[in-house]
């Protein structure tokens, strides 16, 4: 089941309508540009992704890649430190993915009133498209949370043996994207009507914090040797992967799980959990082509071409049948 890459925009808009146009010195003088790329975390296979994606972007435009970010999304601080210090190193445009949509929002308005083109992806800004950056590359999340929800409702069927109840391992209070992706979610499964979510929390951002924060939930579930749970659902790889070591390792205590469990991303830990059957459905997005259409978006910008407000890269749906 494939939701199919499309253009939440299709505006086209000449560079002009978006920010003042940028010319640098090394585009003036025919030297390679240099762009920044900064992603929420380095550690996980998903911004690993997005880093290749970039690179690839930079080798077909002849363009030096600076990729740099945070340990892990939580880093709010270190990330304020490494946007800033790229900003005044002499790049000539960022790509960013901002891990707290309004504690980056002031750093960046001040790099763009400096006249540095940035371009957004992963995860939405607290700021202006056309002022504060030149436009943003990104799953639309609503809808991935939608798409997660009508998973699951299909996976659990019509007659959920503990009256709907779901529970959300949620991210960090400051990632809009995987606010989004909930807020999706929830809402999907309210319309629905049979399902319900009894239990929810924030993690810090790491797979430990989501594997501690999900024992904790789903023990308070735990009745008879069995876990009263319809479903499962985490918002994004760190808290889907803490979520299946949670899952797994009640399994391996004899617990009966008949709970259906839908996550997000696609690394190795995670399809081990379709291959096992602790994990029914991966909803997966494109970070390759956040990372490459960011920096292509970059570039076309300042050399004075056309670039899309607002690029919406999909996601498709894994099952163990379909990986």
């Amino acid at each position: 089941m494939k939701t199919p890459s499309r253009m939440l925009a299709r505006l086209a808009l000449a560079v002009s309508a978006l920010l003042t146009p940028v010319v640098s010195s090394a585009a003036d003088s025919g030297k390679p540009l240099t762009i920044a790329v900064v992603g929420k975390a380095t550690t996980h296979s998903y911004w690993k992704s997005v880093e290749a994606g970039a690179r690839k972007a930079g080798e077909e435009l002849n363009v030096k890649i600076e990729w740099q970010g945070p340990l892990d999304d939580s880093k709010v601080a270190d990330q304020i430190a490494i946007f800033n210090n790229l900003a005044t190193s002499g790049i000539d445009g960022m790509v960013f993915a901002p891990c707290d949509d309004k504690a980056l929002a002031p750093h960046v308005r001040t790099a763009a009133r400096r006249g540095l083109p940035i371009s957004i992806i992963d995860s939405p800004l607290a700021a202006r498209q056309g002022r504060d950056y030149i436009n943003y590359v990104s799953t639309d999340n609503k809808a991935a949370g939608n798409t997660a929800a009508d998973t699951l409702i299909k996976l659990v069927g019509p007659q959920p043996a503990y009256g709907g109840q779901v529970l959300m391992i949620r991210f960090t209070e400051g990632s809009a994207s995987t606010r989004q992706r909930e807020d999706g979610f929830t809402e999907r499964l309210a319309r629905d009507g049979a399902f319900r979510i009894v239990a929810q929390q924030f993690t810090d951002g790491s797979m430990a914090g989501a594997q501690r924060v999900a024992e904790t939930l789903l023990g308070n579930y735990v009745k008879n040797n069995k876990l009263e749970l319809d479903g499962i659902f985490a918002p994004n790889q760190p808290s889907a992967e803490g979520t299946y070591n949670a899952v797994n390792a009640l399994r391996k205590k004899g617990v009966e799980v008949k709970a259906r469990f839908v996550g997000f991303d696609d690394s190795a830990l995670l399809l081990q959990g379709l291959d096992n059957g602790v994990v029914d459905a991966l909803v997966v997005q494109a970070p390759f082509q956040m990372g490459y259409l960011g920096v292509k978006s970059v570039v076309a910008h300042i050399k004075r071409e056309p670039v899309e407000a607002l690029v919406d890269t999909g996601v498709s749906v894994k099952t163990k049948d379909n990986k």
